[in-house]
């Protein structure tokens, strides 16, 4: 039976390719468009050092370069990620309805094999292997169903489809939330230790944290010495080059801001949720205490891969939950929009 099992298992790229990444490279270089804009830049950008080396004095070419140069690495893995975070919803919407996942990820996996299949014959994609995963299946569905239907942008007849789908994910969300509700926390987990007692601080124990201090630093150091050059050398394009890539970086840094919390799915938010609302610490540091130490029992059996996914302390514990989860009572987030419910609804056991 197990063999049975084994072998209607949707094979994803997740189970052809080494890694994630071979599998970007592959997608990227199978499609003309990206490669032939990559290697124009890098054109550009030879071009560019190249005067930049036998004219000295031309303010700008430096940084003509740089700019081009690096938008030959970027415009690739853009492209790349805008065009899986925008597939044909129609399709999606159609699977899902047929499906019902919810937060299944096995149901999503069957999906995402579905849907490749399909966007590589009827020619929509170049290659069988749209999706990794059922969880970048998941989250396209979040992006473009789920996240417009609680903005409230569905109100035509033609968005029936998205709008029942929305709310067939939505209703499984609150069923998985009245479950973990019903779940026991165990006592034992309560004389478990933290990380605070054994590491100094969580830049010792996540690397991660030092890791993007010195991306951040990096960045900002680079911005400012283009500044600098730009007015020695008196070059308006220089310093509106500068400006724009600060503003490109001030964008992408709620992305480093995550990475200062435990990785998190819909399913392990809901988690979270429960337990605080069992718990119902309020402000007091013990109670978070309590519930860093079920959650860092329950990540650590979640992400086995990532050995230090866990909270710090209780203090660690109640940031994340008023940077991250607070945030919805009062409007919508990023990451965990569709939580608002539960949100609302767990907000009186911490205030």
């Amino acid at each position: 039976m197990e063999s049975d099992k084994e072998s209607q298992r949707p094979v994803l790229p997740k189970d052809l390719f080494r890694n994630g990444l071979t599998w970007i490279l592959y997608e990227i270089f199978k499609h003309y468009f990206p490669s032939v804009v990559s290697c124009t830049f890098c054109v550009i950008t030879w071009v560019a050092f190249s005067m930049d080396a036998f004219y000295q004095n031309v303010p700008g070419l430096y940084m003509i370069g740089r700019v081009v140069f690096e938008s030959a690495i970027n415009f690739p893995l853009g492209w790349l990620y805008y065009s899986k975070s925008h597939p044909d919803t129609t399709l999606l919407v159609q699977q899902v309805l047929k499906s019902n996942p919810g937060l299944d990820i096995e149901k999503w996996d069957e999906i995402a094999n579905r849907l490749n299949s399909s966007f590589y014959q009827e020619h929509m994609w170049n290659t069988p292997y749209f999706f990794y995963d059922g969880q970048q299946g998941q989250l396209a569905f979040r992006n473009n169903v789920l996240r417009p239907y609680l903005e409230g942008k569905f109100e035509d007849i033609s968005d029936k489809d998205k709008i029942q789908s929305a709310k067939f994910y939505l209703q499984s969300i609150n069923e998985n939330f009245k479950l973990s509700l019903k779940d026991n926390l165990p006592e034992s987990f309560l004389n478990s230790e933290l990380p605070r007692d054994t590491y100094r601080n969580k830049s010792m124990l996540h690397s991660r944290h030092l890791f993007m201090g010195i991306i951040f630093l990096r960045r900002q150091y680079q911005i400012l010495l283009g500044i600098v050059m730009g007015l020695f050398q008196k070059s308006f394009f220089s310093l509106f080059c500068c400006i724009f890539w600060d503003q490109i970086f001030s964008r992408d840094n709620w992305s480093f801001y995550w990475l200062v919390y435990p990785e998190m799915g819909i399913m392990q938010g809901i988690k979270f949720l429960a337990i605080i609302t069992k718990v119902s610490p309020g402000e007091e540091l013990d109670k978070w205490d309590q519930i860093a130490r079920y959650m860092n029992q329950y990540l650590s059996e979640e992400y086995k891969h990532l050995p230090n996914n866990n909270f710090f302390d209780g203090k660690h514990c109640l940031d994340c939950y008023q940077a991250c989860f607070k945030p919805l009572s009062v409007g919508n987030s990023l990451v965990y929009g569709e939580l608002k419910e539960i949100v609302e609804f767990t907000k009186r056991r911490v205030e």
